[in-house]
């Protein structure tokens, strides 16, 4: 009789300790991610009643105590899961500047050369000596400075050529690459071509290390780089010592204008303006290499991040935290801050936003929690412009990772 009470009293205790577990936040897996799921679900109910025509869904991916989360809100009867590919555009940057701090951990090059330092063991310099390469203070500008936007590099993706620009080019007062699509929507950019506009028309913002100014080019410049001090194409190294090694098997680099459409499975993309969507079936990413050509997946995505700036991938610990992630202040009265390809923002941690047609992406780690948080959605809402879609990233986007975060961690 004492045997069979023991064992009764035995599996009273079992069954209290798992209604315990599941009763209590913050000790259940089912319960976080309930919590998670209901958070997710307000942000997204409350955007569909400002934008009943909206589109697009959400999509979440949490690790947070050793476990995974992923979720969605709006995508149900798509089938959206941790391994559907999306375009996470300038996510991109932090996957360049890991190629440039690892070639710099190997001793091929210096992260505080310029640009016209010979490279490591060799005669060349890091940018050729050509008059299509003949940027804006060339002869000032460091590597350092390129990966953190502080080179004064013109953006030749997101400014248009002004019109009071002193050479005489046919694309004056229009955006460069929106010139060249408009006549050939397969063209494959180069970083050659893309640099050579910058050379051409001789524009710059500042003198390097004396400001921040968010530039794609200078990233196209870090291509270049990558591909002098390598040997290899750009698409080439990154796939073999960034992606492959990293476990990153469902991401690619595509780097070709003919390379529109995205391997299966993928969700579409789409822009919301007056209230009309239009879907974004294939997209030429070729003038984004380097700064925003990357295809992945929020599995693949979310544990690089996670990995790398953990000190446990190709970088190695002392890289992360004294290089990468020495971030300085993007303006005065901001507390965010840009370190190497890293955004830094305020309780959240480190990581990067991206912005594509059709697709706007968040992501960070904070590394004293080992907390990572990942969201997208697959829609541009330009109803109002670039305040509506300021909005989706600062007040859906960022939101959801601050409340997310918040279901774990008291800020």
């Amino acid at each position: 009789m004492k045997t069979k009470y023991f064992f009764l009293t035995l599996l009273s205790l079992i069954l209290l300790v798992g209604c315990c577990k599941y009763d209590h936040f913050g000790n259940s897996y089912y319960a976080n991610k309930l919590a998670l799921k209901d958070a997710l679900n307000s942000f997204y109910d409350d955007y569909k009643d400002q934008y009943p025509e909206y589109p697009g869904g959400l999509v979440l991916k949490v690790i947070a105590g050793g476990d995974e989360y992923f979720l969605n809100a709006g995508m149900d009867s798509k089938g959206v899961t941790g391994q559907t590919h999306f375009r996470a555009a300038s996510c991109t940057k932090t996957f360049t500047a890991t190629a440039i701090l690892l070639l710099h951990q190997q001793g091929k090059l210096r992260i505080s050369d310029f640009v016209t330092d010979t490279i490591p063991g060799t005669n060349q310099t890091y940018l050729p000596q050509d008059p299509g390469f003949d940027i804006p203070n060339i002869e000032q500008i460091t590597i350092l400075d390129l990966l953190r936007h502080r080179a004064g590099i013109f953006d030749v993706a997101n400014d248009d050529i002004p019109d009071t620009v002193s050479v005489n080019v046919p694309y004056k007062g229009e955006n460069y690459i929106n010139y060249v699509l408009n006549s050939d929507s397969l063209h494959t950019f180069h970083f050659d071509e893309l640099i050579g506009v910058v050379a051409e028309t001789g524009l710059s913002y500042f003198t390097p290390d004396n400001g921040y100014h968010y530039s794609n080019t200078g990233y196209s410049i870090l291509g270049k780089i990558i591909e002098r001090v390598s040997g290899m194409s750009y698409k080439e190294y990154l796939e073999e010592h960034v992606l492959q090694p990293m476990g990153m098997y469902h991401s690619s680099m595509p780097d070709q204008g003919t390379d529109q459409v995205m391997p299966d499975p993928s969700i579409s993309g789409y822009i919301l303006i007056e209230n009309q969507s239009v879907e974004i079936t294939a997209s030429n990413i070729s003038p984004f290499v380097a700064e925003g050509n990357i295809v992945t997946t929020p599995d693949d995505l979310s544990r690089f991040y996670r990995k790398l700036l953990s000190g446990k991938g190709v970088l190695n610990y002392y890289t992360v935290n004294s290089l990468m992630m020495n971030c300085l202040p993007v303006g005065k009265l901001s507390a965010a801050g840009y370190g190497c390809g890293l955004e830094y923002t305020h309780n959240l941690g480190y990581g990067h936003s991206g912005a594509t047609e059709g697709y706007l992406t968040f992501t960070a780690y904070d590394p004293a929690m080992d907390f990572t948080v990942l969201v997208y959605t697959n829609c541009w809402n330009m109803n109002d412009g670039l305040n509506s879609l300021a909005y989706q990233i600062t007040d859906v986007l960022q939101g959801i990772c601050y409340q997310s975060k918040s279901l774990f961690v008291d800020f």
